[in-house]
């Protein structure tokens, strides 16, 4: 299975309608649902916001709304360009703006299709790994020096603080704990520590 890496967006023009396609990460239904919700919100004066989802590690929970488009001609196009890529945690929508001259079903079918693989190709597709998230402290001298190892690896820096020591939490893919651990223990001599804080399907 693969996930997006990044937001992806494309937009297209259809004998004047507007498709703007939005790829967004999404790893529960309720979190793709908000995120639906808000696409409402930002484009209340589009006609339509057809969208598809595929969620779990397995890509287990999929659903698509054509929102009023004739049947078959938005969501399902747009669930096709998930599956065809294989990916999960995936929520794409792809809201139009009517230009005035009707497609027909198999216009509208293809300007939904064109523009979901569009913004998937902008979205730096990557493979679903079993990431942990560990959160490290360090004294401030040796910041600039971790951050550097950091800089080097495929490890997300989710947050940073700044107490007494400075605090870094880190997502990066299993097979990388080891050197990551190793790393920051010689570093710190053991003296603080490294806390797991879960895993999951990333």
């Amino acid at each position: 299975m693969n996930i997006i890496g990044r937001e992806g967006q494309a937009e297209i023009e259809v004998r004047k309608s507007r498709f703007l396609a939005r790829a967004f990460r999404a790893a529960t239904a309720e979190s793709a649902a908000a995120i639906l919700k808000t696409v409402r919100l930002e484009n209340r004066d589009a006609s339509h916001h057809g969208w598809a989802w595929r969620i779990g590690p397995a890509a287990e929970q999929a659903r698509y709304s054509d929102d009023g488009e004739p049947s078959g001609t938005a969501g399902p196009p747009i669930l096709n360009v998930l599956a065809r890529r294989e990916l999960t945690h995936v929520l794409l929508v792809v809201t139009r703006w009517f230009g005035g001259t009707k497609l027909g079903a198999g216009g509208l079918a293809r300007a939904y299709g064109e523009a979901a693989k569009a913004a998937i190709e902008d979205a730096r597709i990557r493979p679903l790994r079993w990431m942990v998230t560990l959160q490290v402290e360090l004294p401030h001298a040796g910041l600039p020096p971790f951050e550097h190892y950091l800089a080097g690896q495929e490890f997300e820096v989710v947050s940073r603080e700044f107490r007494d020591v400075a605090v870094l939490t880190v997502r990066l893919p299993v097979d990388q704990e080891a050197a990551f651990r190793s790393a920051h223990l010689s570093l710190v001599s053991g003296r603080l520590p490294c806390r797991d804080l879960g895993r999951e399907y990333a």
